[in-house]
């Protein structure tokens, strides 16, 4: 069992286990003052085999958690578990979707969300929070 894909989008929805996306991949968010809300979905989609849905439960944990890249505690976090579906012969892809849109990015910098779950390697999915400020329209 793997984590095919993770990754930051606009939006996602997974309909009868068929994913769909919207502006798929940020790595940036602009925001003009901090602290801000990620505005963004989490997408993840995990792999797996005959073998692995064979052992053990079906039922899966993961944990999700957003941390700066360089020191610093946990921004936000949350907990699930996923089904391995059909039965010990199956194989196949879960598609899974974490709407992010009101979590709150602290400060700018450089951030990453760890999704970790029993029996996955961990993955990274990095992005960074850039400040903007624009330009006072009264300014010559």
């Amino acid at each position: 069992m793997r984590v095919a894909a993770a990754f930051l989008a606009d939006a996602a929805n997974v309909r009868e286990g068929t994913l769909g996306v919207l502006s798929g991949f940020i790595n940036t968010i602009n925001r003009e003052e901090y602290p801000a809300p990620l505005g963004a979905t989490l997408v993840v989609v995990i792999e797996y085999d005959e073998d692995e849905a064979r052992r053990g439960d079906p039922e899966r944990t993961f944990r999700v958690r957003c941390e700066p890249t360089v020191g610093g505690g946990e921004v936000f976090g949350l907990e699930g578990t996923f089904s391995l579906g059909g039965g010990s012969d199956s194989f196949g892809y879960i598609p899974m979707v974490f709407t992010l849109a009101e979590a709150q990015i602290p400060m700018p910098g450089s951030y990453r969300i760890v999704f970790e779950g029993v029996g996955l390697e961990r993955v990274d999915v990095r992005f960074y929070a850039n400040a903007t400020e624009m330009p006072s329209l009264d300014e010559e």
